[in-house]
């Protein structure tokens, strides 16, 4: 038990740093725009913006309506890129409604903008990668200036700044042609809307995550030149197009996580882009616990990537203790603080240690909250408060993902058939 206490204590540290680092965030946010109002943008790389789409008719026309928002002096291309597998889904189950495709075309008449157009990945395999892949594949055909050029991935839901490209043009010349300029998307986009306080409760973790991790390493990589394990964000990542072309396009299975891995391996350059990406928050539990499937699938592709690679042995070791400590938070460590409840309550031996590990989540809760007001975020005073109120409850949820993974993983080798990854719905 002591060394099992000695343990918690490390890990209450760590989690303690997570808040904190949440919430500094906010002023070295502001010490990163300062630099950046000084710069005086050389050149205007080019950007394609790339928008896979997979059932997503009932917000094709406002997608298309807020990009056509964003302005940048540049060129820039918007790419949606439907797919051949919901037309064949379609069909094989006689559903008569209009397809994500068929919906795209529509509007893109209508619209009449030249800054938009529609790609139709024409296979009915594959995935997010394989639409994202074939779009570079067209792109390349015609773009030559592969160091000068962005390929940008959002989410079909995304709703980003509208000052975006204007920042990422300013980032691009501050920090000399990064190979990848991040964003942080934020699940505060219906915030509003939801009345249950678990699903707050998600939103208020991902915030934590967010910020506490990824928007502080990519800050701290940008402010100090410090190199940290890093990893993409496809709601909203911006990828020098030599770069990727270099390291074999998006990574079929998973586009984002693995690809910031592999980047990292082979010391690619990353930049924080301090503009944000409002996303939705999944509007049922069941497919939060979708989304946390795809996250441990990819989190476990780091150690694929350690093997992948042949040198660079600091960047693996970056990314082995990434994996590890990824791994850890999202299997053992919640099971092993929950039995420690256990024992303590069946024991009595309560002490210090047990009430700060029982406040921790919900001071993570906290500093979500201070992140989210300093967005001016409204959120139902009541259906935050449960959410709050539910905060150790998340410790248990977020193992959720693998033990799903590992059942359909274990499934899969019993029948043998592949693993059904679900789409997300928001």
């Amino acid at each position: 038990m002591k060394i099992i206490r000695i343990l918690l204590w490390i890990i209450l540290f760590f989690d303690f740093l997570l808040a904190l680092k949440t919430i500094m965030t906010i002023p070295l946010k502001k010490h990163y725009l300062k630099k950046l109002e000084k710069v005086k943008t050389k050149k205007y790389p080019n950007i394609y913006v790339l928008l896979p789409a997979l059932k997503e008719q009932p917000i094709v026309s406002e997608t298309i309506d807020w990009f056509s928002k964003i302005k940048y002096q540049g060129n820039i291309k918007y790419i949606i890129v439907t797919t051949e597998r919901e037309e064949a889904e379609y069909k094989k189950n006689n559903i008569k409604d209009k397809t994500t495709s068929m919906l795209v075309d529509e509007v893109l008449k209508q619209k009449k903008n030249d800054s938009f157009m529609h790609l139709h990945y024409p296979q009915t395999e594959g995935n997010k990668s394989s639409q994202l892949n074939y779009a570079v594949e067209q792109i390349i055909k015609t773009e030559k200036d592969l160091d000068n050029t962005y390929i940008s991935v959002f989410d079909f839901d995304s709703k980003p700044d509208l000052n975006t490209f204007e920042l990422l043009s300013k980032v691009y010349t501050l920090k000399d042609s990064p190979d990848v300029i991040q964003q942080v998307p934020l699940s505060f986009k219906n915030i509003p809307l939801l009345s249950n306080g678990l699903l707050i409760l998600s939103a208020l973790h991902q915030t934590i995550r967010s910020c506490g991790i990824e928007k502080f390493r990519l800050l701290m990589s940008s402010l100090f030149k410090i190199r940290l394990p890093q990893y993409c964000m496809g709601a909203c990542m911006h990828i020098k197009l030599s770069t990727l072309i270099k390291n074999d396009k998006f990574p079929i299975f998973v586009d984002d996580l693995t690809l910031g891995y592999r980047l990292t391996i082979n010391k690619a350059r990353f930049a924080y882009l301090p503009s944000y990406n409002y996303v939705l928050i999944p509007n049922k539990l069941s497919h939060c616990f979708n989304s946390s499937v795809l996250i441990f699938k990819g989190v476990l592709t780091s150690f694929s990537e350690i093997k992948r690679v042949k040198n660079n042995l600091s960047g693996k070791l970056l990314i082995l203790y990434e994996g590890v400590t990824n791994v850890l938070k999202l299997t053992l460590i919640p099971y092993t603080i929950i039995l420690y409840y256990l024992y303590t309550i069946i024991t009595g031996s309560y002490d210090l240690l047990f009430y700060l590990l029982l406040l921790l989540p919900y001071l993570w809760s906290l500093s979500a909250i201070i992140v989210m007001n300093s967005h001016k975020i409204k959120v139902n005073k009541l259906t935050l408060f449960m959410g709050v109120l539910c905060s150790p409850i998340w410790l248990l949820f977020r193992t959720f993902g693998a033990l799903i993974y590992y059942k359909r993983y274990f499934m899969s080798k019993v029948f043998k058939r592949q693993i059904i990854y679900r789409k997300t719905e928001r």
